[in-house]
């Protein structure tokens, strides 16, 4: 549905407009995964924090796996949470789609998405747990801001060669899909 459509559900100009926005594609895949990765990200270093506090674990290492372990948990769970209600769920009803996209099932799609993400992972991981595990061994930090400030570099780094990547395919989707119409006119 167009934003400018006067049958529109979303009255606001304004928030019809960050709708649609937020509609692309690139944007909403950005955007959730940043956002999955900030809210997961809670839970991880309060958890951190508390081991560490705690002295329940000492071990740098150790802090470091149980890092990795608990992000891969409730960053995965939130993005396919927030893929769903953006690209198939409710929200989709009132924004427009890409057509690049349109008919894929949400398995398919957010697949896609995980996979390249699963790809990027090491870059994610070596930049964030690598961060907090020097910052850590060399008292710089405490555990909480450590594993906050891997966080912020790794998801950084790796969304911007990550909307790199999804550009190119949006691109490559968009012209095989022009080369489709053309051959079935």
């Amino acid at each position: 549905m167009s934003p400018e459509d006067p049958n529109h559900p979303i009255k606001n100009p304004a928030l019809r407009a960050l709708a649609h926005w937020y509609a692309r594609r690139i944007v909403n895949v950005n955007v959730n995964i940043i956002a999955a990765g900030l809210i997961a990200l809670v839970p991880v270093a309060l958890a951190v924090y508390a081991i560490h506090k705690t002295g329940l674990v000492t071990n740098p290492w150790l802090i470091t796996a149980i890092t990795f372990v608990l992000d891969v948990i409730f960053d995965f769970s939130i993005y396919f949470g927030l893929h769903y209600l953006a690209n198939h769920g409710p929200l989709q009803k009132i924004v427009s789609a890409n057509p690049a996209y349109r008919g894929m099932s949400f398995i398919h799609d957010a697949g896609i998405v995980q996979v390249q993400r699963a790809i990027l992972s090491p870059l994610l991981y070596v930049l964030w747990l690598g961060t907090q595990n020097y910052l850590l061994h060399h008292q710089i930090l405490n555990g909480f801001w450590a594993t906050v400030a891997g966080g912020v570099l790794g998801i950084g780094v790796s969304r911007v060669i990550h909307t790199v990547w999804m550009l190119q395919e949006e691109r490559r989707r968009v012209a095989k899909l022009a080369a489709a119409t053309v051959a079935s006119s």
